[in-house]
């Protein structure tokens, strides 16, 4: 009988503990991946022509003044959105890295720039901890409704720190923690306090913000 109540509550242990397990998957799961059922789909919806009236995604460059010859940085890229204006605004003598976890959304960006004729993209399969720039080599990086999906924020920071040029800047644009028409769920969101908290910890300044986004948030901070 002791021998039995042992085997009974070995199982039970076991089952409580595959229990949490899938759980705590299936949360990350959530947590990590757009509710879409496939790529394709997903890069139709941020290619959606209804993006540009709240995206705004030629003033929002504009507001960074990228100058012709430097160096940006698009974490999180997906379909190229915002990377083929960067392509476009550093000129030929400049760079840009599309910077992506998604293997078809990285193949996406550069058939997209190669028809397009842009010759200076650079391209990264990153890890989800891990942006894979190279060390000071970036002016600007720019993370777009991207900031809510990363791992290990504290030590990501600090990464991106690493990879700035000594005058780099590191932009947020991200959808503010309240109910939009448009944005992830809201308890995947990061509240713009938030944000700025966990960037200045990591040794950043506030450099600017700015208001026009109807539903998003938008820092740079300086280095």
């Amino acid at each position: 009988m002791i021998i039995r109540r042992k085997n009974y509550l070995t199982i039970f242990v076991k089952v409580v503990f595959l229990f949490f397990a899938i759980t705590a998957s299936a949360e990350e799961r959530h947590h990590n991946h757009s509710p879409f059922k496939s790529i394709a789909e997903y890069i139709q919806r941020m290619e959606s022509p209804d993006r540009v009236e709240w995206q705004m995604p030629e003033k929002v460059v504009d507001y960074l003044a990228i100058k012709n010859g430097d160096t940006v940085a698009d974490i999180g890229a997906g379909s190229g959105y915002f990377t083929v204006i960067f392509s476009k605004r550093v000129g030929d003598m400049g760079k840009v890295y599309a910077v992506d976890i998604e293997k078809d959304m990285i193949e996406y960006t550069k058939k997209r720039s190669q028809k397009e004729g842009l010759n200076n993209m650079n391209y990264i399969l990153a890890k989800p901890d891990d942006p894979l720039l190279p060390k000071s080599s970036v002016d600007l990086i720019f993370i777009c409704d991207t900031y809510h999906h990363i791992e290990k924020r504290d030590n990501y920071i600090k990464i991106l720190k690493d990879v700035m040029k000594k005058d780099g800047r590191l932009v947020i644009v991200d959808f503010h923690a309240v109910n939009t028409p448009v944005g992830p769920p809201q308890n995947m969101r990061i509240p713009k306090e938030k944000t700025v908290k966990e960037i200045l910890s990591a040794g950043f300044k506030a450099e600017a913000e700015y208001f026009f986004l109807p539903y998003q948030y938008f820092l740079i901070f300086s280095k």
